[in-house]
């Protein structure tokens, strides 16, 4: 059983161990014997089809849109001043609070935030940074504290350690309120809660066509309430490997294996205890058991349709092995496409269907599929808007034991976010935005519907 409150200062040391690597190496004096040039490959298309290897980054502006949770570009990675820094204060209105099935309470609501991103780096290694912090108080809120938080760092690194080999790190720390149906934490209010999604890698080139890429994935999940955090609390570790192939200078063929461990917290705890009758036991006790462990067999394309659109999917099969409920074997694929167009334009969409962890105690698994759509677009000089929605189709698997019975059920979630933001000046601006959540389910207690609306001042330099 891990103790996942031991893993708070292992991931902060890790990131300060990151962030320190990587100004020892972008202001290092280190001499790098430059492999030849292509000559019959305009520079551009020759760049793409070494990204789809792994071993560029993609022209100036000519790369994918920005990722889901990461922050607005800075000035550039060689200004001089790579730093972008925006507060934002605003009042809003939101009908249902706490998200309730019924018996909805609305309240007034003040936020204010802060983000700040700073990107630097060399020829050699490329670093991005993003922290926020953020805090939203409700005027009104029955049996739950009155303010909700959010703090969240990203850490991005990618070194070309020599010609042939790239080491990359991707960080993202959490500790919020709200649910997230970016990464599907929660669809609910559930308290307070940690998370972290932090990917490895190594690139290899091995040959002109042909690299590899080794990778390590760890994903946790804590909660600060008990009673959610005995069913929630977990840790996924995921080790992968590529192998890619340039079939043609715009495409890439890849066939990928990940090996997963997920461990919970509290895996064999008891959840209800044995019944005894005159001495006897006659219903025996009921433990979390949901510990697992799975095996994926991907293939799959990547693709550069022009140098501002490019496309990534995988597809195959995992096989799943329950410590408790033996074996399940499912279908999977994921899908990516990212359109930019310079500042003005930019648009991510990311599609997932697979075996994911349930929310509802009692269900051992359920089966996911969840899209993400993501566009900013400076409509004018002075007015920039933004717009996320979010899709996801649970079916959750039903159980019979002597103590409990869950039957099967589906539920779909949709959220919408819209924002605007008009610039007063070159610093000063007004925001506003609209969110709209639903969620429908066969369960009704589990269903609700919220809105909220918000306006207020960005100040950003």
């Amino acid at each position: 059983m891990i103790n996942l409150e031991n893993l708070k200062p292992l991931v902060i040391s890790l990131i300060a161990g990151c962030f320190c690597s990587a100004l020892g190496s972008a202001t290092g004096q280190i001499v790098e014997t430059k492999p030849p040039e292509e000559t019959t490959t305009p520079p551009n298309l020759a760049a793409r089809r070494a990204l789809l290897l792994g071993f560029e980054t993609m022209p100036p502006g000519e790369g994918p849109a920005l990722a889901i949770g990461a922050a607005e570009p800075g000035p550039g990675i060689f200004s001089r001043l790579p730093l972008h820094v925006s507060t934002t204060i605003s009042e809003g209105y939101d009908d249902n609070v706490n998200t309730a099935a019924t018996n909805e309470l609305t309240s007034l609501f003040t936020n204010g935030s802060l983000d700040v991103t700073y990107v630097f780096g060399s020829p050699r290694t490329q670093v991005s940074l993003a922290l926020g912090a953020g805090g939203t108080y409700y005027y009104e809120r029955i049996g739950t504290q009155n303010y909700d938080v959010d703090f969240h760092l990203g850490l991005n690194l990618r070194h070309r350690a020599t010609p042939r080999v790239i080491v990359s790190s991707n960080i993202y720390v959490a500790y919020l309120t709200e649910p997230n149906f970016g990464f599907g934490a929660t669809l609910r209010r559930s308290g307070n809660y940690f998370y972290t999604a932090d990917r490895f890698g190594v690139s290899y080139l091995w040959a002109p066509r042909f690299s590899t890429l080794a990778s390590y994935t760890v994903n946790v999940f804590k909660y600060d309430d008990a009673s959610v955090g005995i069913f929630q609390d977990r840790l996924e570790n995921t080790f992968g490997n590529e192998f890619r192939f340039l079939l043609l200078p715009t495409t890439a063929l890849v066939a990928e294996y990940r090996y997963e461990l997920l461990n919970y917290e509290h895996e064999g705890e008891v959840l209800t205890p044995a019944l005894f009758f005159d001495g006897f036991k006659i219903i025996r006790a009921t433990r979390l058991e949901r510990d697992s462990t799975t095996h994926f067999l991907l293939g799959g394309v990547d693709h550069n349709f022009s140098p501002r659109l490019n496309g990534s999917l995988r597809a195959g099969m995992e096989f799943r092995d329950y410590v408790a409920t033996g074996q399940k074997t499912q279908p999977y694929g994921e899908a990516t496409i990212s359109y930019a167009a310079g500042k003005r334009t930019s648009l991510s969409w990311t599609n997932r269907y697979g075996i994911e962890e349930p929310a509802v105690p009692g269900t051992p698994s359920r089966t996911t599929y969840r899209t993400g759509l993501q566009a900013r677009q400076q409509v004018t000089p002075r007015v920039v808007a933004t717009l996320a929605f979010y899709y996801e189709h649970d079916t959750n698997q039903g159980v019979t034991t002597a103590s409990i019975t869950t039957p099967p059920f589906s539920e779909d979630s949709f959220d919408l976010s819209l924002s605007v933001r008009y610039a007063i000046t070159h610093y000063l601006g007004v925001e506003v935005g609209y969110n709209r959540t639903d969620i429908l389910s066969d369960i009704s207690l589990r269903e609700y519907t919220r809105n909220r609306i918000h306006g207020g001042l960005n100040f950003a330099f």
